[in-house]
């Protein structure tokens, strides 16, 4: 199929590469099934099927983009140049494939023997995914892709309030026919579903945090990556004018976007303008790396191409996107991290919905599955928690890197597109930030 695209591709390419200074055609044949399931019922199927090709072109200093479904294919010889005639006969849009996905029956996602009295919703996500992209710099590039993802979202209620608990899964590649069984996975969502409800930290507090493998990452992420992301590193904002100074990054800390990973959610071989998928050093010895980059950003401003232009799909523009971000592990013992010398420490096991003000570097973050320590050592659930801060602030308190190390799948949103990215760090602690439970 992938052969198809590339043929497509290089047909519209043709028709337009003489009437502009630069042509990048990008053709996609993607299907999407999501199965989703409450307490042992299929709730929902949804069957979404995307394919067309986008067009970007840049005529001087001016860029242009044009998306076509397979039936408007017809107009585009003469989008640029209304004299110009069809590039020869139009290849035919490749048939439809045999998807390589069976569900889950909604009956395995239950937990046997719960002891708990529960509400369970499960959602999977299958994507099978193939692009084609042609340029006329030469790409000429072509892949397929296979992901599976699965969300389970456990709910207990006690004394009349409800108690959620989350977690996630991802497969990657052909399917495995030993992969893990769904139950177990849903008894995840539940433990945190059950901790939640048996919270009992309120107010406001100033402790050490120490966040968990993955959520350490994504801290990170949110904190340093976007404000690394080529479009954003451009706009010299004071926050990121901060982060380029001596100092500013912590010298124990390196970040890096990998999108190599075998098992990363934002992994690729080729970024969605066909560009091959590498390593970017993103912090390193305390300094700053190169941004990450998609083919407009840097033609636009200069930057060494990176591979990292993606897109939802094939009506949108590709942005500069991070595909996995990655904190190599330290050496200091993960436990010696929650120790609170004095005070408490506030583990934080994942990060939920926030943001960062990229101009001034202020953010807010909600945090799940989180624990206090108390000073004399007990573990106290806190649930509702919340994270605000200053971002130059808070990675100058950085103070220790764990030897652990672990991995998530999240959607990130920018510019009204979502993609997947994947995170993988060792548990990071800093020595004091502002965070309330209710």
């Amino acid at each position: 199929m992938t052969g198809d695209l590339l043929e497509l591709a290089q047909w519209a390419l043709d028709g337009l590469k003489g009437s502009a200074d630069y042509v990048q055609v990008f053709a996609e044949r993607t299907l999407q099934v999501r199965v989703e399931c409450l307490d042992g019922e299929v709730l929902a199927t949804c069957v979404e099927p995307r394919e067309g090709i986008g067009c970007m072109v840049r005529q001087g200093d001016r860029w242009r983009q044009r998306s076509l479904a397979p039936a408007e294919l017809g107009g585009l010889p003469g989008w640029l140049d209304p004299a110009a005639g069809a590039s020869g006969e139009r290849p035919a849009w490749p048939g439809p494939g045999v998807p390589d996905f069976t569900p889950i029956p909604a009956g395995e996602w239950l937990v046997p023997d719960a002891g708990t009295a529960h509400s369970l919703r499960t959602m999977e996500d299958f994507t099978a995914r193939a692009v084609a992209v042609v340029d006329t710099d030469g790409v000429r590039a072509a892949s397929a892709d296979r992901v599976v993802r699965r969300r389970m979202e456990a709910t207990v209620v006690v004394d009349g309030a409800r108690y959620r608990g989350l977690n996630r899964w991802l497969e990657r590649g052909p399917a495995d026919p030993d992969r893990t069984a769904a139950h177990t996975e849903s008894r995840v969502a539940l433990s945190h579903a059950v901790d939640s409800s048996r919270a009992a930290v309120t107010g406001r507090y100033r402790t050490p945090v120490v966040f968990g493998p993955s959520a350490a990452c994504g801290f990170l992420h949110e904190l340093v990556g976007h404000a690394l992301e080529g479009d954003n590193f451009a706009m010299r904002s004071d926050y990121i004018t901060g982060l380029r100074k001596p100092g500013a990054v912590p010298a124990m800390l390196t970040v890096r976007d990998d999108a190599t990973l075998p098992d990363g959610y934002g992994s690729y071989a080729i970024d969605d303008e066909g560009v091959a998928g590498g390593v970017t050093t993103l912090l390193a010895n305390g300094e700053l790396g190169a941004p990450i980059t998609s083919v407009r950003a840097a033609q636009r401003h200069g930057y060494t191409p990176t591979g990292n232009g993606r897109r939802t799909d094939y009506r949108e523009l590709a942005l500069p996107r991070a595909s996995n971000t990655v904190v190599p592990p330290g050496t200091e013992d993960p436990a010696a991290l929650l120790h609170g010398a004095g005070t408490g420490v506030l583990y934080v096991g994942c990060l939920g919905a926030g943001m960062i003000n990229l101009a001034t570097g202020e953010f807010s973050f909600a945090a799940l599955n989180c624990v206090y320590i108390t000073p004399d050592g007990h573990r106290v659930p806190a649930r509702d928690v919340s994270l605000v801060g200053d971002a130059l602030e808070t990675l100058a308190r950085m103070e220790g890197i764990g030897s652990d190390f672990g991995g998530d799948s999240i959607t990130c949103g920018k510019q009204n597109q979502m993609v997947g990215i994947g995170l993988f760090s060792p548990s990071i602690r800093y020595s004091a930030l502002d965070w309330s439970a209710a």
